[in-house]
């Protein structure tokens, strides 16, 4: 149980700062170029994209290797393979919940936090696009 708290906290701290840095470092570059707003703000939509399919990899691999550790396993049948449980992450992360795949033991506390952190970000993605709207409109204003 220990364990699988600790491996939680760690994904959740780590892709929390990830995708401060993701949101940071776009930002900064998106604003730099002279392209227009349309374009800024595709772009920016691209990389938050990337960003979070990134923070769902990092939940996958802590699937994979909470699994490996015997934390947990998954239902109805257990994913013989990375994409699978990668699936399953992306899907959760969204909070989509399709329920095809679901885990097991200790694992259900890391999907269960995995759901909330995924909230977070793409609300603070969410933010970030919002605010690159409002720069464009006062740039086209003014």
């Amino acid at each position: 149980m220990t364990l699988s708290i600790l491996l939680t906290a760690a994904i959740f701290l780590g892709s929390g700062y990830f995708h401060y840095w993701a949101m940071r470092s776009s930002m900064d570059g998106v604003n730099r170029l002279s392209i227009g707003h349309g374009g800024k703000l595709v772009l920016a939509l691209g990389l938050m994209g990337l960003a979070h399919a990134a923070e769902a990899g990092f939940y996958a691999a802590g699937f994979f290797y909470g699994r490996e550790l015997g934390l947990g396993g998954f239902k109805p049948e257990d994913p013989q393979n990375f994409m699978d449980i990668y699936y399953f992450s992306i899907v959760n992360y969204t909070s989509l919940g399709l329920g095809d795949i679901y885990p097991s033991d200790h694992l259900r506390l890391m999907a269960g936090v995995e759901a909330l952190n995924g909230f977070l970000l793409i609300s603070c993605s969410a933010s970030f696009l919002f605010l690159q709207i409002q720069r464009g409109m006062k740039t086209e204003e003014g």
